[in-house]
C-alpha cells in the first residue's frame, strides 16, 4: 500500500483511535484488515499487483512513460480536464491528433516533469496530481513518485495481454473505469472491438499463408537505425489479426535494429510505418535516407508503404480507435475480402463512440498524419 494520502490516512486513523468514528468517516478493511480508507478514498490494484490508495473522486492525473495512457483516460471518462500533465512524446501526439479539437483543454497539460527523457520528481510534485500513471517497467520513477507521497498506478504495456492491442487497451479501460467510477464506456469499447475482430476473423480464418501478403512493421527509421517490430509486439498482433504474414516474427522478438540486408532478405510486399518516427512513405519511395537503398524492396516498388493513421491517438499501440485500425489494416492486407469505406467508418465510429462529428478534412488528417506527431 502506497501513496501520500494513504500515509496521511494512517496518521489520521491513529489519532482517531481514542475517539469514536464519526458517521462521516466510514472505514473499509482491505487485504486482511491491514489498511483502512476513509469515505473519501478507495483502493485499486494496479497492473503490477500493488494496492494503491487514491481519492474516491479523482480530479487530476498525470500520465508518464506509458505514452498512450492519457487518451485512455479520455476514452473511459469522456473528459480531458483532469489530465493536468503528460509525457512530452504524448503531448506531441495529442497536439497533432483530433483529440486536440475534441477536447482542446488537453493542450493545457504540463510536460515539465519529464526532462531529457526522465521523470523529474520535484517538477511532478509541483503539479501535485491526485494520481500519477507510469509504465510498470519504469520501477525507478514509480519508486521515486511513491517516496514523494504521490499516488502512483503502474500500467503494463507489452505484457498486459500478451501484446494484443485490443485486449491491452481493454485492460487499461477496465482499470481506468474502476479508478474514475465510469465502466459503461469501457464496456461499449470492448463490445465494439470484439465485434469488429470477429467480423474480420470470419473472412481470414480459412486463408493459407501463401494467400496472405508478407508485411513488415517499421517501428522507427532514421539514418542511424532501422528498428522493426516482431513477435510479442503490437505490430505482430495487428498483422496476424488482419490477414498478413509478419516477415519479422521468426527473427525478431519485441523491437530490434536491423540492417538493409535483413530487409532485402525479408523483401516485404507491404510496409507499415508507425507514428513513433517522422519518416513518411515518400521518404522510401524517393530514397531520401542516406546510406539506405529501399528502391529494390517489393513494397516500395509496388507503392505499398503506409503511414499508420493517428486519430484520437496513434493507431499502432493500444488505442481507443483500435476497431478502426483493424478495418484499415484489413483493407490494405486483403483488398479482395474487405472494402471498408474508411471515411464513413471513421465518421460513424467517432459519432457513436465519442459523440463527435468528424469532417472530411479531419478524416484526411487522421489517415495521413503529420510527421510532427513523432517529434520529441
Amino acid at each position: 500500500m502506497v501513496g501520500r494520502k494513504a500515509i496521511l490516512t494512517t496518521l489520521a486513523l491513529a489519532s482517531m483511535a481514542l475517539a469514536a468514528c464519526s458517521d462521516n468517516e466510514a472505514t473499509t478493511s482491505a487485504t486482511g484488515g491491514e489498511v483502512e480508507t476513509t469515505a473519501e478514498e478507495k483502493i485499486v490494484t494496479d497492473q503490477a499487483g500493488t494496492e494503491v490508495t487514491i481519492p474516491a473522486e479523482v480530479n487530476s492525473i498525470v500520465s508518464g512513460g506509458i505514452l498512450p495512457y492519457f487518451h485512455t483516460w479520455y476514452v473511459a471518462t469522456n473528459s480531458a480536464k483532469e489530465i493536468v500533465g503528460m509525457h512530452p512524446n504524448s503531448y506531441n501526439a495529442a497536439e497533432n491528433s483530433i483529440l486536440s479539437k475534441m477536447a482542446p483543454e488537453i493542450l493545457n497539460a504540463d510536460t515539465s516533469f519529464v526532462q531529457n527523457g526522465e521523470m523529474n520528481v520535484e517538477e511532478l510534485m509541483k503539479i501535485n496530481p491526485d494520481v500519477f500513471f507510469e509504465i510498470a517497467t519504469d520501477e525507478k520513477s514509480i519508486e521515486q513518485a511513491r517516496a514523494a507521497g504521490i499516488n502512483t498506478v503502474a500500467i503494463k504495456a507489452i505484457d498486459a495481454a500478451a501484446a494484443e492491442p485490443l485486449a491491452t487497451f481493454n485492460s487499461w479501460l477496465k482499470l481506468t473505469g474502476e479508478i474514475a467510477s465510469t465502466t459503461e464506456r469501457a464496456d461499449n469499447f470492448i463490445e465494439i472491438g470484439t465485434e469488429v475482430q470477429n467480423e474480420i476473423y470470419e473472412k481470414i480464418d480459412s486463408l493459407k499463408a501463401e494467400e496472405k501478403p508478407n508485411a513488415l512493421m517499421l517501428y522507427q527509421l532514421s539514418e542511424q537505425a532501422i528498428t522493426v517490430g516482431g513477435k510479442n509486439f503490437f505490430g505482430n498482433q495487428w498483422l496476424n489479426a488482419t490477414g498478413a504474414n509478419d516477415v519479422a516474427e521468426n527473427d525478431v522478438t519485441g523491437r530490434k535494429d536491423v540492417n538493409m540486408e535483413q530487409i532485402y532478405n525479408w523483401n516485404p510486399e507491404i510496409i507499415y510505418i508507425t507514428n513513433f518516427t517522422e519518416i513518411q512513405p515518400e521518404d522510401l519511395y524517393n530514397n531520401t535516407i542516406p546510406g539506405q537503398d529501399w528502391s529494390e524492396v517489393e513494397a516500395v516498388k509496388n507503392k505499398q508503404v503506409y503511414k499508420i493513421p493517428l486519430g484520437i491517438y496513434r493507431w499502432f499501440p493500444p488505442s481507443g480507435d483500435a476497431p478502426l485500425m483493424l478495418k484499415w489494416l484489413a483493407n490494405n492486407n486483403q483488398p479482395e475480402l474487405f472494402d471498408y469505406d474508411m471515411n464513413a467508418e471513421i465518421k460513424s465510429y467517432y459519432k457513436d463512440f465519442y459523440g463527435y462529428d468528424v469532417t472530411d478534412e479531419e478524416v484526411e488528417q487522421i489517415l495521413h498524419p503529420s510527421s510532427d506527431a513523432a517529434k520529441y
